[in-house]
């Protein structure tokens, strides 16, 4: 019990969200329950529920923004739907895309041999 009391004790103290004054004024006035919501805001910013939701919703926001970009509400005649890409993100989605090419012809390549194998025809 006193080495937990020690390392609660050394937390509170190494939180920089948690100033010796706030703390002394929080546990006098809602006593231990003050002092762990305290540390567990500290700790875990990300805990409240009300928060978790508004981070989704915002979430959910910016992936409804990006799924319209580019589509035929958007005012960019003449441009392509890879014009918002960055060079690197292009270069990256290419390279991607030819390996996934080069993985279906060796797949399609097996299939072939089996199916002669077998005298399937195409």
């Amino acid at each position: 019990m006193p080495f937990a009391v020690l390392a609660f004790g050394s937390l509170l103290a190494l939180s920089p969200v948690v100033s010796p004054m706030a703390l002394a004024q929080q546990s006098q006035g809602q006593g231990w329950g003050g002092a762990l919501d305290t540390l567990n805001r500290a700790v875990n910013p990300n805990a409240n529920p009300a928060d978790q939701d508004r981070d989704r919703d915002r979430d959910r926001q910016v992936r409804d923004d990006r799924r319209y970009e580019g589509s035929s509400t958007d005012d960019r005649r003449g441009r392509s739907e890879y014009s918002r890409y960055s060079d690197r993100d292009l270069q990256d989605r290419y390279e991607r895309i030819v390996d996934e090419q080069r993985e279906m012809q060796r797949e399609r390549r097996g299939l072939e041999d089996e199916m002669n194998r077998r005298g399937i025809r195409r």
